[in-house]
């Protein structure tokens, strides 16, 4: 047994990192599981988040996978994370370093209006990554799938989503104290007003 164990190690130290990854493609990992797993968390999060069905966690964790499971299965949501997912990449690359160069350069007075121009550079790169997204999708066959069409929809789903999260979230009889965090950072942009 320990024998198969050093030489597993053995072996593992002629192996390139580059054919594991090829490895776990090939197993499906980028184009079923990871996506599978990125979905189960934004809809867990979000069903959390909003405390629906009383925050009862086995109900999100449920929805959560069955809204995962049948994601996977519609080669639109696969495709569409392999062309964001480098470009969103990308662009919080740029987020980063303009946050680094900020801290260092702007003195803190000057802080609240870079907060404000951050917010304006974040919108404008989200709008590049989802027109070249766009773009990319109808070159790839998808066409049919996506058009004004399901934009406009999209939208409107978008909208009702928001308007009945701010209806129950409103409704709520106990107030939660806002994180302290988004606190911080709001006062960073607003300049503590």
């Amino acid at each position: 047994m320990i024998a198969q164990v050093i030489s597993s190690f053995a072996f593992m130290q002629y192996v390139a990192f580059e054919d594991i990854l090829i490895k776990l493609e090939q197993l499906g990992l980028f184009e079923f599981i990871l996506p599978l797993l990125l979905m189960f968390a934004i809809v867990y999060g979000v069903l959390s988040w909003t405390n629906m069905f009383g925050g009862e966690k086995p109900i999100h964790a449920l929805i959560a996978i069955v809204l995962a499971f049948l994601a996977i299965r519609w080669p639109v949501y696969r495709d569409f994370l392999a062309i964001v997912s480098p470009k969103l990449g990308v662009g919080l690359t740029i987020i980063l370093v303009l946050v680094l160069l900020m801290g260092l350069f702007i003195p803190e007075k000057s802080q609240a209006i870079m907060g404000w121009i951050m917010i304006g550079v974040a919108v404008v790169i989200a709008l590049v990554i989802f027109a070249q997204s766009y773009s990319d999708l109808q070159g790839a066959g998808y066409g049919s799938y996506v058009n004004s069409d399901m934009i406009g929809w999209v939208i409107i789903v978008a909208l009702l989503i928001g308007v009945i999260v701010a209806v129950v979230t409103a409704g709520a009889s106990k107030k939660e104290a806002p994180s302290k965090k988004l606190g911080r950072l709001w006062d960073s942009i607003t300049g503590g007003n």
